[in-house]
């Protein structure tokens, strides 16, 4: 994180929530999700509202998280929510602190490596 990239401002700390299982939400709390129209809206209301250049690239990287599509620059990816053994979860999760990645990417390539080896 550099300190003189104001868009910067705590992204590792966020990044690193986005990626972990810590709550999202408070219990209590009311989500309400737009449509693509609604956040290409707020989108355009934010890049209307900047003052700088610094300020409409802080709104791209802001807004929603990337997709994790490489053909497709847009749009939400697939969510999946799965049970597993408690034994299966903590061996998945040694492993990606082993290996200083996040749990949700090693679990996506042991999703790849499984239909790899058994197409």
């Amino acid at each position: 994180m550099k300190e003189s990239d104001p868009g910067m401002t705590n992204y590792d700390e966020l990044a690193a929530w986005a990626e972990s299982d810590a709550p999202t939400i408070r219990p209590d709390a009311v989500v309400r999700q737009g449509t693509p129209a609604s956040h290409a809206a707020v989108r355009a209301l934010l890049t209307e509202a900047a003052d700088t250049s610094a300020d409409v690239e802080t709104i791209a990287r802001s807004v929603g998280r990337p997709t994790l599509a490489v053909k497709r620059p847009a749009g939400s990816s697939p969510l999946w929510q799965i049970r597993a053994p408690q034994a299966l979860d903590e061996q998945m999760r040694a492993r990606a602190a082993a290996e200083g990645r996040p749990f949700s990417e090693v679990l996506r390539d042991a999703a790849a490596e499984y239909l790899i080896a058994h197409h």
